[in-house]
């Protein structure tokens, strides 16, 4: 890896602007987490006179592989996430719901106590609440389908990328 890095800051002014992001890549990412592409043009790069302009060519490819690569695993991500969060949002829909529902059982006492009648504004919540559990079991499925699709996306770029370690 020293000799990479001493071999990468040599031919540094001979590489183009868009190359010097290969470098860094090269530099700060672990070999075993980097597309094919840019593995074989790390190894280029460890034993350059100069780096040819067909390597150069290969090296952009791999760049923007690699961008792809880790655009896919920030999308699967975010996907998780916003499931996981619509899964929260379901429960605690259907808590609220239940306790709404049970406290205009009991409105005669509200009434009694406060000295207004909460009918009204209790229907206005649990219309909204009924509507919110209408749309999110569709709009999860969505997501699920979403997360799937980048799954085997993610896959597939790992199998053409030997990248499978990381599935």
């Amino acid at each position: 890896m020293q000799n990479l890095a001493q071999n990468l800051g040599a031919i540094e002014e001979a590489l183009p602007p868009s190359l010097l992001e290969a470098e860094s890549l090269l530099r700060n990412h672990n070999p075993r987490n980097v597309v094919a592409p840019l593995r074989v043009a790390q190894a280029a790069l460890e034993h350059p006179p100069a780096v040819a302009e067909e390597t150069a060519r290969q090296i952009q490819v791999a760049l923007r592989l690699q961008k792809d690569w880790e655009g896919l695993l920030r999308a699967r991500e975010l996907v998780r996430s916003e499931i996981q969060r619509g899964k929260e949002c379901l429960e605690q829909v259907r808590y609220n719901l239940e306790n709404l529902r049970r406290k205009m059982a009991d409105w005669p006492a509200y009434e009694r106590i406060c000295g207004y009648n909460p009918l009204a504004e209790y229907m206005k919540r649990i219309d909204a609440k009924e509507r919110i559990l209408q749309f999110l079991p569709g709009w999860l499925e969505q997501r699920e389908q979403q997360l799937a699709n980048l799954t085997r996306k993610i896959e597939d770029c790992a199998h053409q990328n030997g990248l499978e370690h990381l599935l």
